[in-house]
């Protein structure tokens, strides 16, 4: 099931369904059905562009990144009281001709270094690594654990790691099974889940589902401000691959979040 999911994902995601859609229309164009697929193949393509368009990615992609607010202060926003940071996984690909950090990808390695912040302004906390492997047999959290270690960075309290889940649900799961068995009988400390912004709201939505209440840190935010003097740039007009990346990320998660609903694992 875990991989049909995944393979499901994949094909829906905009690229690769325009791509089938475009094959399918120059096919028509071959048969009676020719208008068909002529009009299929300038929707296909007119589609492409409007999603590979900045403004278009930042419109799909803010309402998901602006649910939750970052936290800048840690100390202020969630005052001395230990608790968890959990740091959600996300991906590697090891390769020993090169570095720890390049092993790591950059998600990954942006939610590493926000739950280390925050855990430098909560010394008490305790840090929580999650993440699996989903086609290898070395856990992302253990990867994470490694990047953390070679730069010299090692938590002030005991590092979590669970090297089981391979997705968010089966992390809120897990994490939600070790403090029941941890602190059981007594009052759970503070959560705080941290993951890049756009995938927080199905973050938080599963963790609660498993009957956590979680605070929000969400990082690895894509949707910026302009400096005030920046003025209107001819490049904000031209399709790039780079919006269109911000594009399939929120059509991720808005999927995402409706598979978990249909599901009822969300909270």
């Amino acid at each position: 099931m875990f991989e049909l999911t995944k393979i499901i994902g994949a094909l829906i995601m905009p690229l690769s369904m325009f791509f089938v859609l475009a094959c399918g229309a120059v096919l028509l164009l071959f048969t009676k059905w020719y208008r068909l697929g002529r009009g299929a193949l300038i929707a296909t393509l007119l589609a492409i562009w409007v999603l590979s368009w900045d403004p278009t990615a930042q419109r799909l992609l803010a309402p998901l990144e602006r649910q939750y607010p970052a936290i800048l202060e840690p100390a202020e926003t969630l005052g001395e009281e230990p608790g968890y940071i959990v740091v959600l996984g996300h991906g590697h690909s090891l390769d020993p001709e090169l570095p720890i950090t390049s092993q790591a990808n950059s998600t990954a390695a942006v939610r590493l270094l926000e739950g280390l912040r925050i855990h430098n302004q909560l010394p008490q906390s305790t840090l929580i690594l999650t993440g699996g492997s989903v086609f290898g047999s070395t856990p992302n959290s253990e990867v994470m654990h490694r990047l953390a270690q070679s730069i010299g960075i090692e938590p002030a309290n005991e590092v979590v790691r669970f090297a089981t889940p391979r997705n968010t649900r089966e992390e809120a799961t897990r994490v939600a099974e070790f403090l029941t068995n941890r602190e059981a009988g007594q009052p759970k400390g503070r959560i705080v889940v941290v993951t890049e912004a756009s995938h927080m709201p199905r973050a938080m939505a599963l963790f609660r589902g498993a009957g956590l209440d979680p605070v929000a840190a969400p990082t690895r935010h894509r949707v910026r401000a302009d400096e005030a003097d920046r003025g209107f740039h001819p490049g904000d007009l031209r399709p790039s691959a780079h919006a269109l990346r911000k594009s399939e990320r929120a059509i991720h998660e808005y999927v995402g979040l409706l598979w978990a609903r249909l599901r009822g694992w969300s909270g």
